[in-house]
């Protein structure tokens, strides 16, 4: 049971802690994003299930007032002095007004931008018109360059009349591939969640990395989807001539307002063909690495969280 225990807070401490720091030494721009993605996704998510875990075991350990549920109260509570009953329960309510605190900040903040984000459609259809040749673009009438996307179940995908006049048509047709690749690997659900993570649990190291790293592995992993399609000079073209565009809070933009970040993304396009075979053999054993991390990140505290409570659940 102690071992048990034990093995649960090292889960805890070695994804909430370790993992971040470790993957964010292996580089972002030498390894397929794809790879990235799963291996920081699945550290933030062993994360969050071994502090669940650790907080379950914390509130079910006896004397703590949730062992043995309403057993607890019939079977279990004589057992113990009265000293260690009134510490467990006011540890544990300690621990679970802090849980509370914390679900409560982060749940109106993903209230807050999903309402945004609804306001943003809504003056989109008065003031943005739609596009005659692509059946998910509206069109701004600005002469600022934008391009973005929005999760929507259509018209998804906003630019200017000014992107239209900056770029060529392979470019533009290479920004529309950036942002449909946004909407279909569900970048904005992912970053929609990650934020509401970072508001529950932002002390983690891992959390705290994962929230700066991730917007940037998901814009080179749509750079690589534009890149196979239009090609990785017309997609720098477009990137360099939407350098100076505005972000737009809760959405995805084929540029960064991160002039640090998107000369991260070209100079890694450019790069991209350098490499042969070796590269790919690289790619092809990341990418087995990754899957296999990120299996074992989210298996390994579920197996170890799920053994602690089932095996507290029985003793007393």
């Amino acid at each position: 049971m102690v071992y048990l225990v034990l093995g649960l807070i090292a889960t805890a401490v070695l994804l909430g802690c370790s993992a971040g720091p470790v993957l964010d030494r292996l580089g972002r721009s030498a390894a397929r994003p794809g790879t990235a993605i799963a291996c920081w996704v699945g550290a933030v998510t062993g994360t969050f299930i071994a502090c669940a875990g650790v907080v379950a075991a914390a509130l079910l350990s006896p004397p703590a007032p949730g062992h043995g549920l309403l057993e607890w109260l019939r079977d279990c509570l004589p057992h113990h002095g009265g000293k260690a009953i009134v510490t467990a329960a006011a540890a544990s309510l300690v621990l679970l007004a802090a849980c509370g605190f914390r679900v409560a900040r982060g749940l109106p903040r993903l209230r807050r931008t999903v309402r945004h984000r609804r306001r943003h459609r809504e003056m989109l259809r008065l003031v943005a018109s739609e596009d005659e040749r692509h059946g998910d673009v509206l069109v701004l009438d600005h002469p600022v360059p934008v391009a973005y996307s929005l999760p929507a179940r259509r018209r998804a995908i906003v630019v200017s009349t000014g992107t239209r006049d900056a770029l060529t048509p392979a470019e533009f047709d290479a920004v529309l591939v950036h942002e449909r690749a946004h909407l279909r690997q569900r970048h904005h659900a992912l970053l929609l969640m990650l934020d509401l993570a970072h508001a529950v649990l932002p002390w983690p190291p891992t959390i705290r990395r994962a929230k700066r790293t991730l917007p940037l592995l998901l814009e080179m992993a749509a750079d690589d989807a534009a890149a196979r399609a239009c090609g990785g000079r017309t997609l720098v073209g477009a990137l360099r001539r939407l350098a100076a565009a505005p972000g737009v809070a809760g959405a995805l933009g084929a540029a960064s307002p991160d002039a640090g970040a998107l000369a991260e993304r070209v100079l890694r396009l450019e790069s991209a063909g350098t490499g042969g075979p070796r590269r790919a053999a690289r790619a092809a054993a990341s990418a087995f690495a990754a899957s296999t991390f990120a299996a074992l990140a989210v298996a390994a505290p579920l197996v170890v969280a799920a053994a602690t409570i089932t095996e507290l659940t029985h003793l007393c």
